[in-house]
């Protein structure tokens, strides 16, 4: 397998082809136009230059063919007001959200080289997003997206419908977004959302770093969700660990819930509960040649369909066990490199997992005809492989001890 991002996503994501602008104007903020907005506003306006300062606005782009770039993230930001309005855009997902910037359903546009702070005052019920892409297209590139959150006791629990980078899509329109070289920080309960069927997304050489360890809230790194699909690729996640009840919730750094399509590839998670969560996909799910490092679960796999998911080639060091109170009732795959559960022919080939507390691979009772084939463990504490399901085959597996007995076929 390839590493560069096109030979493993091939054809799964067409993004929009960008139109062909005769004579495209180039406008000054300040300068041209007072604020970004009023460039936006402007139809001769394609290229939207922003000087190294701060701009306090929101800014709503619907058209298509707009590149807004800034003098770099950190020398300019756009600023969200302390009050902010909400969009005009009506959706059954998070009607009437909020935003520092958004792309309406049909718009096409570029934010590049710039810090895009949501000021992190925002309320429970605000639904709120730092970018919001809704049935539109673009790329989000070398950009800062930070501070999107609540302030003070808003960081909680109940605020969960606050996102630094949403892509969207309810069904009626569709779109394909870029993130790539950039930062997310700062932000609330989720890093980058992807929603909806229509959303295609490729995150790309980006940092997603969360506040823990707390424990205030489980957080999450990035989300697919309900038929979106796309690429996750080198990317770097920390600190997604939360302190507080495991029945509650855990940290997550990327989540694949009834995703379309997905290759998550040679990403690296360091200090999160979970490193990666699969559950309940039907279509397929590619791990691929990612490194879990201090996480308390490595990959976690649940109720795909048949034969979806592949996971091969990831590497899970320095595994730990959580120390809460309720982590047998709530969180009893705590210090496991691999787990898979009510699965059929999942494919687990030449994965390395070292110093699991508990188990390196386990297989739950409803797994069966499992594909689980020249992986490597050494130091597991209780066991490097327990298969606990039925017709699971395994082979060539480097490991030293087992449950049952003789399913590794040599020591490392």
């Amino acid at each position: 397998m390839q590493k560069s991002l096109p030979a493993r996503v091939g054809s799964l994501l067409t993004l929009a082809l960008w139109p062909q602008v005769a004579d495209a104007a180039v406008c000054k903020v300040p300068g041209s136009f007072a604020t970004i907005q009023k460039a936006v506003d402007s139809a001769t306006c394609t290229d939207i230059q922003l000087e190294a300062q701060v701009y306090t606005e929101q800014v709503s782009i619907s058209r298509v063919g707009v590149t807004i770039t800034g003098k770099g993230a950190g020398r300019t930001t756009l600023r969200s007001p302390t009050a902010r309005v909400k969009s005009t855009v009506t959706t059954t997902y998070l009607p009437r959200y909020s935003y520092v910037v958004e792309i309406k359903p049909g718009a096409l546009a570029t934010l590049r080289d710039l810090t895009i702070d949501g000021r992190s005052n925002a309320t429970c019920t605000e639904r709120y997003f730092g970018v919001r892409y809704h049935n539109s297209t673009g790329n989000l590139e070398r950009v800062v997206v930070e501070n999107v959150r609540g302030m003070g006791s808003s960081f909680s629990g109940s605020c969960t419908n606050i996102f630094a980078v949403g892509v969207t899509s309810d069904g009626t329109g569709g779109g394909s977004v870029q993130l790539t070289q950039s930062t997310v920080r700062n932000f609330q309960a989720l890093g980058v959302l992807a929603n909806g069927t229509n959303a295609g997304v490729v995150v790309q050489n980006t940092v997603i770093r969360g506040a823990g360890p707390q424990n205030s809230l489980p957080q999450s790194g990035i989300r697919f969700v309900n038929g979106a699909s796309g690429a996750v690729d080198r990317n770097n996640l920390f600190d997604l660990r939360y302190t507080g009840d495991p029945c509650k919730g855990i940290g997550t750094a990327l989540d694949f819930y009834r995703a379309g399509q997905t290759f998550i590839t040679a990403n690296v998670v360091v200090d999160a509960d979970r490193g990666l969560w699969l559950h309940e996909n039907l279509s397929p799910q590619v791990a691929y040649d990612n490194r879990f490092i201090r996480t308390y679960l490595g990959i976690q796999s649940a109720q795909n369909g048949d034969g979806q998911v592949r996971i091969s080639k990831n590497s899970f060091s320095e595994l730990k066990r959580s120390t809460a109170a309720t982590v047998d009732s709530c969180f009893t795959e705590s210090g496991d490199g691999i787990v898979v559960d009510d699965e059929l022919d999942t494919v687990i080939i030449q994965n390395s997992i070292a110093d699991s507390p508990r188990s390196a691979i386990a297989l739950g009772v409803g797994t069966e005809n499992l594909d689980v084939q020249q992986n490597q463990s050494v130091r597991s504490t209780k066991t490097d492989i327990d298969d606990q399901g039925t017709a699971n085959r395994l082979s060539l597996n480097r490991c030293a001890k087992s449950t049952p007995t003789g399913l590794c076929s040599d020591t490392p």
